[in-house]
């Protein structure tokens, strides 16, 4: 145990201590309006040159910080977590090699090279998806690796449209107006990502670890689409590709939004939250502001990831189940985790001051003075307040003063492990938005909105929130059968894991059964081994009755064979 104890603790301080330094140079290069580009030359063909090439700019710096103080919380955070496990060893290797991926792809200004974190990501969310080996984590794992991998084809493809650029690097921005590229990008992003119509990996690969799930699915894997959109945005706006991208984005969050209100599983709920911020994500940048995009996802990251590690707490403390109906009383058995995960779900909604209120804020502020329809304008504004609702419902079910669980029960408050592992990111997920906002990143927001119609942007938000959610608690819904429908739809994420999963290999399967029937079983048979080995059994009982004849010699009959065979073949 021991051994264990001071695995995390290494690793945990280590990825602190570059974190810390990532930060430290982030914020300078931030203020210097410097960036360090290193590259190396590999191999060079007439015009065409391939090169190593790694950059270090504000954005990469403060993004790579961030993932190493995250890694490093939830380093120590596993120690709490993964108590009594065996295999920690693998366990800790296998999240060190995700984080090394991870790292990879932030400082990569060149396509090949981030292709090497792009595959390293999917290889290693794969194995730390099925790492408990058991039949649901195998199928999610399968799930997750097969949409990552048409994300894959993607950017090899992409790879294949920038040859003739005469180089793959896209820092610099790239002059070749072309929405072929620009699409391609954007189905790598979307499958990465999660958004429409590849969302179903990312409430099924919640059959990992906790720990995993508080890495991978809110600052790591599920945003290097985000973070790949950031540096192909101009791409993306020149292909004009953008309006599609906003339609994708606020389809995914509505669908995310309505989703998280009917999911009973709570580790899903904050899953299909992490999806209805990456949609936000997504919109933010297909109007063309990367900066606050990349605002929002270092803020999300970091209280997205406290938001993991207090479910981990309460599905600990109920004994491993992840229901959410049996999950209450927290408020009273464990007060400081109740105050952490009240102010986590606040920073969500997009409290004043929070981390999530600057971005959040500015976004809506965007999205209110662009020109959209009225329908885009009804489905932003309703997708923000399913984020108020699904966030009131999550704090109802483990907060709320009756308990559910049994009468024997281990809750109990944290104890000094977990407090030191969600210290830093209560404090991160508290100021970071403030810190930022005012220091380190460039997002320039001019508002046009008078003093009501920015209480209006508030006031949206939470009443839409307020009335979804007693509207979505009813317990007498109507009996119709469309509203049924309506809400199996809602419920099921617009059936997007049944069109992801049975859908597609219904077809194969099928294929498969018939093929078998009707050739393999059945003509392929008939001709082949059945049939032979009957023609073969005939001609054997044959050969035996002329033998054993006493009209015939045997020999006489195996002579006159022969001498027909030859005949037949001469």
């Amino acid at each position: 145990m021991s051994i264990k104890l001071n695995v995390y603790s290494v690793f945990s301080a280590g990825l602190l201590v570059f974190s810390a330094m990532s930060l430290t140079a982030g914020l300078l290069s931030a203020g210097l309006s410097n960036s360090l580009v290193i590259e190396w030359e590999v191999w060079s063909l007439s015009s065409c040159l391939l090169s190593m090439s790694l950059v270090f700019d504000w954005m990469s710096l403060i993004f790579l910080g961030s993932v190493c103080l995250i890694s490093g919380c939830v380093m120590k955070y596993s120690e709490y977590y993964m108590e009594g496990e065996i295999n920690f060893f693998r366990f800790v290797f296998i999240l060190f090699m995700f984080v090394s991926s991870m790292w990879l792809l932030i400082i990569s200004p060149n396509l090949i090279s981030l292709l090497l974190g792009w595959d390293g990501l999917g290889l290693t969310s794969y194995a730390l998806v099925i790492f408990y080996q058991n039949e649901s984590s195998c199928n999610a794992g399968m799930l997750t690796v097969l949409s990552n991998r048409i994300g894959d084809v993607a950017i090899l493809l992409s790879i294949a449209l920038m040859f003739s650029l005469g180089s793959w690097d896209f820092y610099k921005g790239l002059s070749l107006e072309d929405s072929w590229l620009a699409g391609l990008i954007i189905l790598a992003s979307a499958t990465k990502s999660a958004q429409m119509p590849f969302s179903a990996w990312l409430p099924a690969a919640m059959a990992a670890p906790t720990p995993v799930s508080a890495l991978v699915h809110s600052s790591t894997l599920v945003t290097a689409g985000v973070y790949l959109l950031i540096r192909f945005s101009e791409v993306i706006e020149a292909s004009g590709l953008g309006k599609y991208l906003l339609v994708i984005s606020v389809l995914t969050m509505v669908m995310a939004g309505l989703g998280a209100m009917f999911e009973s599983d709570m580790k899903k709920v904050v899953a299909l939250s992490t999806l209805s911020q990456l949609g936000l994500m997504v919109m933010i940048l297909s109007t063309g502001m990367k900066e606050l995009a990349f605002f929002h996802l270092i803020t999300h990251a970091m209280f997205k990831s406290t938001l993991f590690m207090c479910v981990g707490f309460m599905l600990h403390s109920v004994g491993g189940s992840q229901d959410s109906r049996v999950m209450s009383g927290f408020s009273i058995s464990s007060p400081a985790m109740g105050v952490v995960f009240g102010a986590m779900n606040l920073a969500l909604c997009g409290f004043p001051f929070l981390a999530g209120f600057y971005s959040k804020d500015a976004a809506l502020e965007y999205m209110l003075m662009s020109s959209q329809n009225l329908v885009g304008l009804c489905l932003i504004i309703g997708g923000t307040g399913l984020t108020v609702a699904y966030s009131f419902r999550v704090m109802y079910l483990g907060c709320r003063q009756v308990s559910s669980m049994e009468s024997v029960s281990m809750a109990s408050d944290m104890d000094l492990v977990m407090m030191k592992s969600l210290s830093v990111l209560f404090l991160a997920a508290l100021v970071s938005g403030f810190f930022l906002y005012w220091t380190a990143i460039p997002v320039v927001s001019p508002s046009y909105l008078s003093d009501w119609q920015k209480m209006a942007v508030v006031l949206v938000s939470v009443l839409g929130g307020v009335l979804s959610y007693s509207f979505l608690q009813k317990s007498s819904m109507p009996k119709l059968m469309g509203v049924k429908l309506a809400e199996m739809m809602a419920s099921g994420m617009w059936f997007m894991p049944f069109l992801s999963t049975k859908c597609p290999s219904a077809g194969a399967v099928g294929s498969g059964f018939y093929g078998m029937k009707f050739m393999d079983l059945g003509w392929f048979e008939y001709y082949g081994g059945q049939g032979g080995r009957q023609g073969f059994m005939a001609a054997s009982s044959v050969l035996q009755k002329g033998q054993s004849s006493v009209m015939v010699s045997s020999f006489m009959l195996t002579t006159l064979m022969t001498i027909g065979f030859v005949y037949l073949f001469l």
